[in-house]
């Protein structure tokens, strides 16, 4: 038998059952694997439904994201972006019934890297490195720049306005674009928000 996930579940009243739920020193992460686009619905059955058929054994469940920002006709966009698409992480205390009800789940197709015995637990650093890419405690917010190294552009804001130069390197996590510039004869290289810069 499949058990479906349930859209209309109150999520408001699985909340309170999550919040609730006072942390157990048993609660390992296990990795669940959802299919692509249904995560945030695993996550909330697994929060709700699942955590009152088990309580005391599900903990919190995490659907890592990060923010993305681009430039488009000269408007910034920001959308967030699944870290790690197709996954659920899930604080389990773990049973063999637990297992079942997890693996016979709509939109799941088990634990990885095999469905088959008992999942094993991520070990501490791995869920460390996770949980500090969600926070931003080791990631910041990603921008994703249009342009690319060795093209032109053109400066649209700043001291620089109006400036050609050639791309010489692109820091993502900063926003930020080294421009090569030839100035009185000199190339100079000057470092400047990508939010400044234009493709010619």
């Amino acid at each position: 038998m499949t058990v479906e996930p349930l859209e209309n579940e109150n999520s408001d009243k699985a909340e309170v059952v999550a919040e609730s739920v006072e942390e157990n020193k048993n609660y390992k992460w296990y990795v669940v694997h959802s299919f692509s686009g249904y995560e945030q619905k695993v996550a909330k059955y697994m929060e709700g439904q699942l955590l009152r058929r088990y309580p005391g054994h599900i903990g919190k469940t995490l659907v890592p994201t990060e923010e993305i920002t681009h430039r488009k006709n000269g408007k910034e966009y920001t959308r967030e972006k699944k870290l790690y698409p197709g996954y659920v992480f899930v604080q389990l205390e773990i049973t063999d019934e637990i297992i079942m009800d997890i693996r016979a789940m709509g939109n799941v197709s088990g634990f990885p890297p095999m469905n088959r015995g008992k999942p094993v637990p991520l070990t501490g650093p791995d869920m460390k490195r996770i949980l500090g890419q969600t926070t931003g405690a080791t990631d910041k917010k990603v921008v994703r720049i249009q342009f690319k190294v060795g093209q032109t552009v053109r400066v649209t804001d700043g001291p620089f306005r109006n400036f050609t130069g050639v791309v010489e390197s692109i820091n993502a996590e900063r926003g930020k674009v080294k421009i090569i510039f030839t100035i009185f004869g000199r190339k100079a290289p000057v470092e400047i928000d990508y939010k400044q810069v234009r493709m010619i």
